[in-house]
């Protein structure tokens, strides 16, 4: 599949705008959300069969998102507005993984099996997105499905009990999770790679997907529990916005990053390591 090629462009332009017709009408994205999906969606796409890494997380991230969301929204007063997601929730999920696909294309050309022994780079750019979408689907579904745990979540920092929803609170299930999601985005980088030509390493993609969405849970875990404040609201007894409830506790972090921030500075740091972990896990065979 070559990038940017008139079938490429066809194909990406035609998914980009199902998928932000179907964020608009399933209310899972504003219309600048929708608009930014569209954007980031095309580009995706029409870099390569890897772009349909992003579609994977999306269809997913948003199943997760939207199940019982109800019940969540009783733990956790963020998750009713974080059901429908703006510009710059999209961007956080996905604008690093369009840049190590640009940077791909324009230096290196069109994909390439994952070897490091031939073609370093470009495998460091590969590993770099597959953990950028790991850690993104890792994240979400640890968050949106792992608040669900009967166990009481907690802190990564202190090891405290903490309520449901508590930004760097974690459970064995919501870390289940994260490896489910790593898994996930594991298992189809082989089948889009396996599409596309590609050399592939069945068990390596596996298990760097697994490793990359972990770490990039615990990392996201603690920027959470450090940068991200939390409050509770002790007379309805949920997770809520300190600054919209005067008689919330504070239950910890500091009000310095953003949910979509703490996502940003964990995908990032997670990519940077990809590459790492992925020249110990990739290695060529004849």
């Amino acid at each position: 599949m070559k990038p940017f090629d008139q079938p490429s462009i066809i194909r990406a332009v035609a998914i980009a705008a199902l998928m932000a017709h179907r964020g608009r009408k399933r209310k899972s994205l504003t219309p600048s959300g929708a608009m930014a999906a569209f954007v980031v969606g095309f580009l995706s796409i029409a870099c390569g069969m890897r772009g349909f890494l992003l579609l994977l997380f999306y269809l997913v991230g948003t199943k997760a998102t939207k199940y019982k969301n109800q019940l969540k929204s009783n733990l956790d007063q963020s998750s009713a507005e974080s059901s429908c997601r703006g510009p710059s929730q999209v961007l956080a999920c996905s604008v690093f993984g369009v840049i190590f696909q640009l940077a791909h294309v324009y230096y290196y050309g069109q994909e390439s099996s994952i070897d490091f022994s031939q073609s370093p780079q470009a495998s460091s750019l590969a590993c770099a997105l597959i953990a950028h979408h790991a850690t993104s689907l890792a994240d979400t579904l640890a968050s949106e499905l792992g608040i669900l745990s009967k166990s009481q979540p907690i802190l990564i920092t202190t090891g405290r009990r903490v309520p449901p929803g508590t930004n760097g609170g974690v459970t064995l299930l919501g870390t289940g999770f994260s490896a489910l999601g790593g898994l996930i985005i594991g298992i189809a980088a082989v089948i889009l790679d396996t599409i596309n030509g590609l050399h592939v390493q069945p068990l390596s993609y596996v298990m760097f997907g697994i490793s990359c969405g972990i770490l990039g849970s615990i990392v996201d875990s603690i920027l959470g529990a450090t940068l991200q404040v939390t409050h509770f609201d002790p007379e309805k007894k949920v997770v809520c916005n300190g600054s919209l409830v005067p008689a919330s506790v504070h239950i910890s972090g500091r009000d310095v990053l953003s949910n979509a921030q703490v996502n940003v500075a964990s995908i990032l740091i997670t990519s940077i390591a990809g590459p790492l972990i992925g020249s110990y896990l990739f290695h060529y065979q004849n």
